[in-house]
Formats: structure tokens, C-alpha cells, sequence
């Protein structure tokens, strides 16, 4: 649906409004429409470039084969229990770094599957995906399930304490999740103090248009602040600008 708004919005309802306002309003009103919105689409788009940049340098990120372990993040379970298709493939890819780096080192990197039960879940997510994992062929001694996280931050908080239990290198590891998600679960890894990397699973092809547009609204929102300031700032440049420009008050 968000897709289809977003087309609707685009096609219809923008033509329609500039359409109104040529007809019904002044001139100098149209202006200065004009003048406050075009900036802010320039903000936004400028912004969707950015993200659109960065989740094209983390899918060409090649990571080394040495990793102590790997967070896989969760995406909800289907039926209160089971593993999702976009879930399974944060797994399988997760499962493919671990057994490539086995089979050139020896070493199988321990897999850390944090999640705790929603609302409207049978189990915990971390329990089902490890499940799932040893299903496809992990290392049963090289699980790790965190039962009690409910966001991505928490997936990263949690998952950390386990490591320092475990007195793991926090800086040698990766987390896995899908390719668009790469870039802002980067920033919740930093932010928790794990300067790691991240393993993209590959989107659906039908899904890629909404999960990109819902990606780019949430790193909106987790900045809101500056963002905020950001645009109040163009803004006042912009009816600054407007005012000048036509001579208004003068």
C-alpha cells in the first residue's frame, strides 16, 4: 500500500494541486508555494540519494574470512512461529559466511540469534531462528539465542552482552540481516559500541520499492531532530529569499 500511495500521490493528487492553485490562486501565492515546497523535496531527494549511496558501497563490502561471530537480526515470524522467507534468508546467509569460513580456516564462527516473543508470537524469535539455523546446518555448539531484545537496537545491546560474557572480540564480527537494512542497523551496531560490518541478504525483487521507501522513512525518523532544524533553516531562507525577491514590505 505504501508504494501505491506513493504513486498515486505523485501521478494524481500533485498535478491536481498545481493545477488548483494555478487557477485559483495569485500568482505571488503560487510563488511562494513554490518556493517552500521545492526545497524540501530537493532536502528529501538529496537525502534518498545518500541512503540510495550507502546501500550501494555495503553490498560491494567483501568482509574477510576471520570472524569470531555473526548477529543475525530478526524480521518477525510468520504464524507466531515460523521463519519468514526474508527472515530465512538473513539465516542463510549468515549460514553461508559461516561455512565458507570453516571450510578455509577451521574456525566456525559462533552464530548469535537475538529476538525476544511478540505479542502476537508462540515463541521467541531468537529461539525459532536458531532452530531454523540448526535445521540448515549450523553448529549446534556455536548457537547463541538472546530471548529478550525487541528492536534493532536491543539486538545489538543484547547481542554485545553475550559477547563480553563470552569475552569475544567485539570489533571482529558481522551482523546479517537483508541489503537494505544493512546501512541503519551499521548505525545501531556504532551506536552500541560494535564497530562491525554487516552480510546483505538479497530482497525480493516486488518487495524492494517498499522496503526501501519504509527504510528511508525510519533513518528520517531516527534523526528527526536535525532534520527538523534542517529544514526550518531552508525554509526560513527560502521566505527570506521570496520576500526579497518580490520587493514585499519594501
Amino acid at each position: 500500500m505504501l508504494t501505491l500511495l506513493l504513486g498515486i500521490l505523485i501521478i494524481i493528487v500533485l498535478p491536481i494541486m498545481r493545477a488548483i492553485d494555478s487557477k485559483l490562486l495569485s500568482d505571488q501565492v503560487v510563488g511562494l508555494y513554490i518556493t517552500l515546497v521545492e526545497p524540501v523535496i530537493l532536502y528529501l531527494v538529496f537525502w534518498f540519494l545518500a541512503f540510495i549511496t550507502s546501500f550501494i558501497l555495503t553490498r560491494l563490502y567483501r568482509p574477510k574470512y576471520n570472524q569470531d561471530y555473526i548477529i543475525v537480526l530478526g524480521a518477525g515470524l510468520l504464524n507466531g512461529k515460523d521463519v519468514s522467507p526474508l527472515l530465512a534468508s538473513r539465516i542463510q546467509i549468515a549460514l553461508d559466511f559461516a561455512n565458507k569460513q570453516f571450510e578455509k580456516t577451521g574456525y566456525y564462527p559462533w552464530l548469535i540469534f537475538p529476538g525476544g516473543q511478540g505479542g502476537d508470537e508462540k515463541l521467541p524469535e531468537g529461539v525459532a531462528m536458531a532452530e531454523y539455523a540448526k535445521q540448515h546446518g549450523a553448529q549446534s555448539s556455536h548457537v547463541l539465542i538472546e530471548d529478550q531484545s525487541k528492536t534493532t537496537y536491543e539486538n545489538m545491546l543484547f547481542s554485545k552482552k553475550i559477547l563480553q560474557a563470552r569475552d569475544l572480540n567485539l570489533a571482529n564480527g558481522l551482523f546479517a540481516t537483508s541489503d537494505y537494512h544493512t546501512f541503519r542497523a551499521a548505525g545501531y551496531a556504532r551506536l552500541v559500541g560494535l564497530q562491525i560490518d554487516g552480510l546483505g541478504a538479497k530482497t525480493s525483487r516486488f518487495f524492494i520499492p517498499n522496503a526501501f521507501i519504509r527504510e528511508y522513512i525510519a533513518l528520517l525518523a531516527n534523526h528527526k531532530v536535525f532534520h527538523a532544524i534542517c529544514l526550518s533553516l531552508i525554509l526560513f531562507v527560502s521566505i527570506i529569499s521570496f520576500i526579497v525577491g518580490n520587493g514585499i514590505f519594501f
